[in-house]
């Protein structure tokens, strides 16, 4: 019995195929400006660092900072007149519904004069193209409002997008521009690694690809909780006649190094 375990083990053995891959971040990012402008600081000592979350680029922006406060007193001042022309526009109506209520009394009395007639007509026609007037410039405030909040979120959305930071904890690998480098949209900032996990690239033939996904991944001997996150079902352009399939495992003590991969 003993000697039949030992050569099924064997079998086994002989059956799982080797690969080696190296264990690589699991995702890179190439980081591109999407606004010009000058370069005026670079935190070159988060380079071959994890981000600590503050700005690693910052492309000039006192302008649009000055434009984004001024606009915002403007806001301040605009909603305060918006505030005190919805009063007007109270008081306007409530003129108005007298005045109308007043010449409705004595619109068919015999006892007033044509003349107070029209005076009463005069006054509630006044008083109701003065409410128009007034709702009239209400609205206009109210668009100037929402034209206005929206240039504030565009300027704030430039601001940031002038202050690069890179997510806390994420690999910066290489930053690229240096101070007083003027960029264009489109530009390359820097490249990052997201290190929070690791994945491993192989190669395999189309016999090896059959029922690979129903077996256990082993790395460097050991059976593990690796998943095949991948597969690629046409052949690679560079290694003819295979097939990539990418690994996704836990972060690494240290990325870069050679895990030998089997599948039993």
């Amino acid at each position: 019995m003993k000697i039949f375990i030992s050569i099924l083990l064997v079998l086994v053995s002989l059956n799982a195929t080797e690969y080696y891959a190296k264990a690589e971040p699991k995702e890179l990012f190439s980081v591109k400006s999407s606004v010009n402008g000058e370069v005026v600081f670079v935190n070159d000592v988060l380079e071959g660092r994890d981000s600590d979350g503050t700005v690693v680029v910052k492309i000039d922006d006192v302008i649009d900072s000055a434009d984004l406060v001024a606009s915002k007193q403007k806001l301040k001042f605009l909603l305060s007149n918006i505030s005190l022309m919805k009063q007007n526009l109270a008081n306007s109506k409530r003129a108005s519904d007298i005045n109308k209520k007043s010449y409705s009394r004595v619109e068919n009395l015999s006892s007033y004069s044509q003349t107070q007639k029209d005076a009463k007509l005069l006054a509630m026609i006044n008083t109701q193209s003065n409410y128009i007037s007034v709702k009239t410039s209400l609205v206009n405030l109210k668009t100037q409002k929402e034209d206005l909040a929206l240039k504030i979120k565009i300027l704030e959305d430039k601001i940031n997008k002038k202050n690069i930071k890179v997510v806390k904890g994420n690999y910066i690998y290489k930053i690229y521009p240096r101070v007083g480098d003027y960029l264009n949209p489109g530009a390359k900032l820097m490249d990052v690694y997201d290190v929070s996990g690791a994945r491993l690239v192989i190669y395999v033939s189309s016999d090896d690809l059959l029922g690979i996904e129903e077996k256990k991944i082993y790395l460097d001997g050991n059976v593990s909780d690796a998943k095949i996150s991948k597969i690629w079902r046409v052949a690679d352009s560079i290694n003819i006649s295979s097939y990539r399939v990418e690994i996704l495992i836990d972060k690494p003590k240290q990325f870069s190094k050679l895990v030998k991969i089997e599948f039993k």
